[in-house]
């Protein structure tokens, strides 16, 4: 990446996005229905920093700047614009929503009981039913101050499920970072890796590319055991934008096509609440790369921390909110608990500003 990054701002949704983007005074965000109508140009050296400013859209064919020439800046924009690769043959004019199906002991949403074969593969066909494009199946708590799981007993939970559910011609994710999990949930049937160490595990790339399934790139700063142990960063939106590009680099450089790829900036994930508030007031700033984005803040605890909720189970209009803070940004994916839920405050935002 360059030395500059913009920054989408003044969005525009519905017919009047329409309006100013055919009347040229907007410009559309990820090639998709919202317009932006300016962006901030922001220096990648925090020394730097005093030197953003913003840049009306309709200018920048001839705006001069002390700090990058036109062909660059326009080279930027052109990036927010791009149309974004149909992610493994999905229609790429709507919005997505990830379903998530944890098969763990320890997860809030099976009330810290253990769920069985029959449980878990009845929940996959319902959030499927509700609306979920996508059901993303782990077999490993990675909640913060979580443990390591042994690679066969995250084996042992998951594959099961994912054959049975797979017979139901529903598109599978796994959640892992562990490449021989990886191997044997492709075997059976699973399309898709979310992996929360973005292909840290040795061979996970060419496994990815060898069998052409999907891939989720996702930051996170130290490890599940390790990560809310006082992160810190020196501007977190340009870290993890940094860091997922380097990323998607390495993913095709092993042969993985842009369509094939999903980047996560890893809410909840070694950062603290203000890092993930500032995270979300920028969460445009990831169209830079360009790539389809994933955001997941379901039940997070910063939405407990903001409202005073213990129990994640009391945490759905919080996880409404930032799911559609993520779609007013142009995120094209959810990760969500609530399926139907979120279906239906979507149904409504469309309504609104189609």
């Amino acid at each position: 990446m360059d030395k500059y990054f913009l920054l989408p701002l003044n969005f525009s949704y519905g017919t009047e996005a329409k309006n100013n983007i055919k009347n040229k005074n907007a410009l559309p965000l990820a090639g998709g229905s919202i317009g932006f109508s300016s962006c901030k140009l922001i220096s990648h050296d925090p020394s730097e920093r005093k030197n953003t400013f913003s840049i009306p859209i309709d200018e920048y064919e001839v705006k001069k700047s002390n700090f990058i020439n036109k062909n660059s800046f326009k080279a930027l924009v052109n990036n927010l614009r791009k149309n974004r690769s149909s992610f493994m043959g999905l229609n790429n004019k709507v919005s997505h929503i990830i379903g998530v199906v944890n098969v763990t002991p320890d997860s809030f949403s099976t009330k810290g009981q253990s769920i069985s074969l029959k449980e878990a593969i009845e929940k996959c066909i319902k959030l499927s039913e509700e609306g979920a494009s996508i059901i993303d199946i782990g077999g490993e708590s990675t909640r913060p101050g979580a443990s390591k799981v042994d690679e066969e007993e995250e084996q042992k939970r998951i594959i099961p499920v994912i054959k049975e559910v797979a017979k139901q011609n529903i598109l599978l994710s796994c959640d892992t970072r562990n490449t021989s999990t990886m191997i044997k949930a492709i075997d059976a049937g699973v399309k898709i890796i979310n992996d929360i160490s973005a292909l840290s595990d040795e061979g996970s790339a060419k496994i990815i590319y060898e069998n052409k399934v999907g891939v989720i790139l996702m930051h996170m700063k130290g490890n599940p055991a390790n990560m809310q142990n006082e992160p810190e960063y020196k501007n977190v939106t340009i870290e993890i934008l940094k860091f997922l590009e380097n990323r998607k680099k390495f993913a095709n450089n092993a042969g993985i096509t842009n369509d094939k790829i999903i980047l996560d900036p890893g809410i909840g994930f070694g950062k603290t609440d203000e890092h993930n508030i500032k995270i979300f007031k920028e969460l445009s700033i990831l169209h830079n790369l360009p790539c389809n984005i994933v955001v997941g803040a379901s039940r997070k605890s910063l939405i407990g921390n903001i409202t005073n909720t213990s129990d994640p189970n009391d945490r759905l209009p919080g996880s409404l909110i930032f799911a559609l803070l993520a779609i007013m940004q142009g995120v094209q994916f959810l990760r969500v608990h609530d399926v139907k839920e979120t279906v239906q405050a979507l149904n409504i935002w469309k309504k609104l500003y189609n």
